[in-house]
């Protein structure tokens, strides 16, 4: 597969700038083909993004949006399942701004395994051995998915979905003509246009989204699932910072891509432990420091 016929996309306002600059150094030579959609950002932010990135886009007048949501970012939820509508490359792979990768061979990953699936999404279940829910609350996870399918359709669908893998919307690759994308824009749009409990409820606005996208894939069966490598979600799994490397605590596993997920609560904590994105020069500089101050003591 040649670099024109796939895209990366993400999106962001100003709030979340920082951190998507951090994602596009994170890529490397992958920035080349990402673009970057403007949520809110200030002309400073997207002047910085642009040179890093192969453009910035404004939110297109045929993409609907929806007002009122109870989540200032539900437009980074809401263009997701309209990405064939603004681009044409054949692959098309989606990444939160708040993810960073680690090892850059996952996009490629990514890629392959959307072309070798043709039709299928590429994307991670939030599973795991090193996640704590995974082993000791496994169950009250589940009670609380089926809580929330029960308010955004019904009790059949939630029983549907009930005992299946929660699937992460945060990162994914698809062709552009997976048939996935019709039926993901539909169930994303009646939610966030026709849901009214999505303007008040934060819960629900935030995780209508992905949940419309699982009820899809597991309907369909049209998915390929990755583990956990791809896609770390932070919040759910620790992590810590050993060298250079952000590694599991226990099996010192590195995650490929870093997903630095509840940031407003968790931010202090993922500072605290370094597991922010930092470059080459910046680590070097860092173990510099702690070093000079080991000695010093």
């Amino acid at each position: 597969m040649k670099n024109n016929e796939r895209v990366i996309v993400t999106a962001c306002d100003d709030n979340y700038a920082w951190l998507c600059l951090n994602l596009l150094k994170s890529l490397g030579k992958w920035a080349r083909i990402t673009h970057v959609i403007d949520l809110g950002l200030s002309t400073e932010s997207r002047q910085a993004i642009e040179a890093r990135c192969a453009g910035v886009i404004d939110v297109p007048q045929h993409v609907w949006t929806a007002a009122g949501i109870a989540v200032d970012y539900a437009g980074a939820m809401t263009v997701r399942p309209q990405l064939p509508q603004l681009f044409t490359q054949d692959y098309i792979m989606w990444m939160d701004a708040d993810v960073w990768v680690q090892d850059r061979s996952a996009v490629k990953t990514y890629f392959d395994m959307a072309e070798r699936h043709d039709g299928n999404f590429v994307l991670v279940t939030e599973l795991d051995a090193e996640y704590p829910y995974c082993v000791g609350a496994f169950e009250v996870r589940q009670e609380q998915l089926r809580d929330l399918h029960s308010q955004l359709w019904d009790d059949a669908v939630a029983e549907e979905l009930h005992g299946k893998a929660p699937l992460n919307s945060g990162v994914f690759a698809a062709s552009r003509l997976s048939p996935v994308w019709k039926s993901f824009d539909e169930l994303v749009r009646l939610q966030y246009i026709d849901n009214m409990a999505l303007k008040v409820s934060t819960r629900l606005a935030h995780m209508a989204e992905q949940q419309s996208l699982n009820r899809v894939l597991y309907e369909t069966q049209r998915f390929t699932a990755l583990t956990a490598e791809f896609n770390w979600i932070c919040h759910f799994g620790p992590l810590a910072r050993r060298g250079f490397f952000v590694e599991t605590p226990n099996l010192r596993r590195r995650p490929h891509i870093v997903h630095l997920t509840n940031l407003r609560s968790q931010e202090s904590i993922y500072r605290e432990n370094y597991l922010l994105y930092e470059s080459r020069l910046s680590r070097i500089a860092r173990f510099v420091r702690q070093r000079v101050r080991a000695v010093a003591r």
